[in-house]
């Protein structure tokens, strides 16, 4: 699913360098930030999700440069900064339940350049592979809802397939500008529940 082609006879927009570097490096993130949030106070918690957030919507108003429509055989990214920045979303995401993809899109599309198409369906590679060390964290630490959790993968297994069927046919600039309006959003929603 993840690995899914531009087309029926085009090459993957998944770029495995990218989900092998970030994914492997969110991995480690999440599983430590999954164990510390059982320290830590839900006030705390909070406020480091809502910063993110904030963080989130002012990376996606930075303005794109470079092509959009690249292939991934083409792409060429700093590897460093891919790992060093997948670890830090890792252990926060972990931190705070979530996958991690409010934070690291924005970061692959203005920090590493990453084309927008690529972004979302590598993104998807590597919050799974989050998402699994947040989970296996969060259940060492002993703070995980299983009922939600439940629920929500259903929920991630019916919509991720369809999300990435429409977005396939959806022009680059709708889907940015729908990224930036999901994390502004999202930060303001956390924000209302912060204040």
């Amino acid at each position: 699913m993840a690995f899914r082609k531009k087309s029926k006879n085009g090459p993957s927009v998944v770029h495995k360098g990218l989900v092998l570097y970030m994914g492997s490096s969110i991995l480690v993130g999440s599983l430590i930030g999954g164990f510390v949030s059982g320290m830590l106070n839900g006030d705390v918690i909070n406020l480091i999700y809502g910063i993110l957030a904030v963080l989130a919507v002012i990376l996606m108003l930075i303005p794109r440069r470079g092509t959009e429509e690249a292939g991934t055989d083409q792409l060429r990214f700093n590897k460093w900064i891919a790992v060093v920045a997948a670890f830090v979303v890792g252990i926060v995401s972990g931190i705070v339940g979530a996958g991690g993809a409010f934070i690291l899109i924005p970061i692959m599309l203005t920090v590493l350049k990453i084309p927008t198409r690529t972004t979302i369906a590598s993104s998807l590679a590597i919050v799974f592979i989050s998402a699994i060390g947040g989970v296996i964290g969060k259940i060492t630490g002993g703070d995980i809802p299983l009922w939600p959790t439940v629920f929500t993968v259903i929920g991630s297994l019916i919509g991720a397939p369809l999300g990435s069927k429409i977005s396939a046919k959806i022009n680059v600039k709708v889907l940015r500008y729908g990224l930036f309006v999901l994390i502004a959003l999202t930060a303001v929603k956390v924000w209302s529940t912060i204040l």
